[in-house]
């Protein structure tokens, strides 16, 4: 019986080692982050998207102890973001600033669409949202938006309006804004939001419905004229910019939004940890100070799951909308 004890206690030592080596995962999944994370973001880095997702990561790099590497890929109407993200380890290290544009438009606009949206990605954090304003060049001779609105109609077939790439909010905004002035005016898309602002300063472009991010800084410089802005109220960051509602249309509302979204299998554990993290940032007064100058208006502190479901709820109520205003059932 002597030879027995040395055989359990080598069996012993295997059984522990092999516990220690059960619990790594758990002690590793404790430990994120321990690494930099990538955020990527569908916009380029004069866009809406990596703005904002600036002036978060700047305090969320504070936060976690980590360096948050922005990464912009505004290919593709912002799908190539959105595909990198999907595909990607969903362990947390890589993140996808999600917007409207992205989550929701794109899933109306694209036939087919590359990726699964609802399956690949869930929703982790929200962080603002902001109007987009009727910008058209600061000379132009139309002093409201009515004004422009009967200058289009006076010159039907020889005005064009720009925006972002196909499918983003900014395109999608002035076809329905179109449609409920009743006029036609072509559309111009670019890539990216910026090029298009820059035609309309130079007068190539009769118009724009640009984010309120990037509008502001070009209204404050005397670049542009602001007829209308697409919020329910007037916003504190332009206040002499009446709505589009009280400027004549009546009901019409629109806005961008920008939230935190991660590859579907993200665990549970990461996908609170990412959520507090981005509440805390955005309840400290230094940012919201910085997002309020850019018109942002915000969300309640949702949880991942509250996040998901207000996709879903977007996605309900605007895809019917954008397919049946391009035509597409």
């Amino acid at each position: 019986m002597a030879s027995i004890r040395p055989y359990l206690d080598r069996r012993n030592f295997i059984m522990a080692g092999m516990a220690s080596l059960a619990m790594l995962p758990t002690r590793a999944q404790a430990a994120w982050p321990d690494k930099p994370l990538r955020l990527i973001t569908a916009s380029a880095a004069s866009g809406n998207a990596y703005i904002v997702a600036q002036v978060i990561a700047a305090e969320l790099e504070k936060r976690l102890g980590q360096r948050i590497l922005l990464e912009a890929v505004p290919q593709n109407s912002g799908m190539r973001a959105t595909e990198m993200v999907s595909g990607a380890a969903p362990d947390g290290y890589t993140l996808l600033v999600g917007t409207s544009s992205q989550l929701v438009f794109n899933m109306a606009t694209f036939d087919p669409m590359p990726v699964d949206l609802p399956r690949t990605l869930r929703g982790i954090a929200m962080m603002n949202a902001v109007p987009m304003i009727l910008t058209v060049k600061a000379d132009h001779p139309a002093r409201t938006m009515q004004d422009y609105i009967a200058y289009l109609k006076a010159n039907p077939g020889k005005v064009q309006y720009g925006s972002g790439p196909l499918g983003t909010t900014t395109h999608v905004t002035g076809m329905l804004w179109a449609r409920a002035a009743g006029i036609v005016v072509e559309h111009v898309p670019y890539n990216a939001g910026s090029d298009a602002m820059k035609d309309v300063i130079a007068g190539r472009l009769g118009h724009m419905f640009d984010v309120a991010v990037t509008a502001i800084p070009q209204l404050k410089s005397g670049a542009v004229r602001g007829l209308a802005i697409t919020s329910r109220e007037r916003s504190a960051a332009a206040p002499d910019i009446p709505t589009v509602a009280e400027a004549g249309l009546p009901g019409f509302e629109a806005q961008t939004w920008n939230s935190i979204a991660a590859p579907a299998g993200l665990p549970q554990a990461v996908a609170e940890r990412i959520n507090a993290e981005v509440a805390s940032v955005l309840a400290m007064p230094v940012v919201r100070q910085r997002l309020d100058a850019l018109a942002s208006t915000y969300f309640p502190a949702w949880k991942p799951s509250e996040v998901d479901a207000f996709y879903a709820s977007e996605r309900t109520k605007w895809i019917p909308v954008v397919r049946e205003a391009i035509g597409r059932r």
